[in-house]
Parts: C-alpha cells; structure tokens; sequence
C-alpha cells in the first residue's frame, strides 16, 4: 500500500494515535465549496474519499445516507460555510476553587 493511498474502512483511533490525516475529503470539499454555498448554504456535506456525495439538512440524515450507500466506511460530515469558522470548545477546570456550587 502506498503512503498516499487512504483505506476505506472505519478508522479506529487509540488514545494515543495522531488524529486521522483528513486531507483527502478537506481537498474534496474545497473543490466544491463555492457550489455548495451558492446552493446548499447552511446544510451538511456528506464526503467519501474524493468526493461530495450528497447534501443534508441535518448530520443524522447525511450519516445514515452514507451507510446505506457505502457501509461501515470512512465517511465525513461537513457544515456548509462561506468560511472555515472556528470553533469554541469551552473547558471549566471543575476541581479549581473558583467552582462552587451556586445555590
């Protein structure tokens, strides 16, 4: 297999494996952004391999799509934007003193 080559499986990660190379299906859906926000803006892309397969109102619909279409593979869901935006994940520290219960 060469180190390009992407298998087509469900990829199963450890606790200490790199995170998965995405590379491949960002490029997919790059290729097809400007389409997509003309004509999808604010839906889900569903992205196996190099190619958008469909589009969805919600994740739930593009996932079940892709399983019937393709089984258990490698499949990604993506919200289609104008932009990458980026996302807030917000941590709380609940073992820090400042976090009492508030009654």
């Amino acid at each position: 297999m060469g180190t390009n080559e992407i298998k087509d499986e469900w990829p199963v990660l450890e606790e200490n494996d790199p995170p998965l190379d995405l590379s491949r299906e960002n490029a997919a859906f790059e290729r097809e952004r400007a389409r997509l926000v003309r004509d999808h803006l604010g839906k889900i892309a569903l992205i196996h391999g190099d190619e958008v397969v469909g589009v969805f109102p919600t994740a739930s619909e593009a996932v079940l799509e892709g399983y019937r279409r393709f089984g258990l593979a490698r499949l990604i869901c993506r919200p289609i934007t104008a932009t990458d935006e980026e996302i807030f994940v917000p941590f709380a520290d609940l073992d820090h003193p400042s976090m009492g219960r508030i009654d």
